[in-house]
């Protein structure tokens, strides 16, 4: 695992600081402040916003990807390979990923990209990595914001820990090196700016706050056919997220794990699926 220290020296890169004027610098002169539980996820004035500042588009399919270890196929940790056996090998799916780290260490998606024609976004809240995963060149979307923990949009002062970073106990506006103020959106909003109500793939790994944020998906509105959720970090336990994931119409397909916690994931499938002969 790469220290905190370590990462920090990336601070002096150009291409960091301008990650950082340009993607993490949210407030404009007329700006409206659209956050806050008075705006709702659906405010036609919210969707634009996140499409024109919040959604950097796919590399064009010509571009090559750049890996730093790319003849590996299966970055994962298990979890793609659980979810290819439930839905095949099935084709011009769309993805979801949250945290998506780097973009390629870990990642739960890039298989599915790279070898079957899918695209999505990958979400990532911490500039140090986000910086890396625009260098990638992924087939999909990539935003350098959070998902929310409330059914609205919010700021967050978000802890930077490479692999485990997530929201923090403080308010934004908390200036101590290794914190960075954040925007999150609930997922609705994401997919509305997209135009897409249907996920092939949610893959949910934000270090504690896997409930809250499952919490805030109407998920009536969407068709979520498959997810990998982490259980680990959660306060409430792996059993109040399994019956609440059960109670959205889901049914509990199987675990996965692996050594030093690299994986502790519950993998869901929808009942409608799941019930099909």
């Amino acid at each position: 695992m790469v220290s905190t220290e370590e990462q920090f020296s990336d601070l002096k890169d150009k291409f960091y600081m301008d990650g950082i004027t340009q993607w993490y610098n949210y407030s404009s002169p007329g700006d409206e402040d659209l956050n806050g539980s008075k705006i709702r996820m659906d405010d036609p004035r919210l969707i634009a916003k996140i499409r024109q500042k919040f959604l950097l588009p796919p590399a064009p399919y010509s571009t090559p990807y750049h890996l730093t270890n790319p003849a590996l196929i299966d970055t994962s940790m298990g979890q793609a390979e659980r979810i290819q056996s439930i839905l095949g090998q099935q084709r011009d799916g769309f993805f979801v990923e949250c945290g998506a780290l780097d973009g390629e260490l870990r990642s739960n998606t890039l298989v599915f990209e790279r070898q079957l024609n899918w695209t999505g976004l990958l979400i990532e809240a911490d500039p140090l990595n986000f910086a890396r995963i625009v260098t990638k060149n992924r087939k999909a979307y990539v935003s350098p914001t959070c998902l929310s923990i409330k059914p609205h949009p919010m700021m967050v002062s978000f802890k930077q820990s490479f692999n485990v970073g997530k929201i923090s106990k403080y308010h934004p506006g908390h200036k101590e090196t290794g914190y960075v103020d954040v925007q999150c959106f609930p997922l609705y909003s994401y997919l509305l700016a997209l135009n897409r109500t249907t996920i092939d793939y949610f893959s949910l790994d934000v270090e504690g706050n896997e409930l809250e944020v499952l919490k805030t998906i109407p998920f009536e509105k969407l068709d979520i056919r498959t997810m990998s959720v982490e259980f680990i970090h959660g306060v409430e336990g792996k059993d109040t997220l399994q019956k609440f994931v059960e109670n959205q119409g889901y049914v509990l397909h199987s675990e996965v794990r692996h050594e030093n916690n690299l994986a502790n994931d519950f993998i869901f499938i929808k009942s409608s699926i799941a019930n099909k002969p």
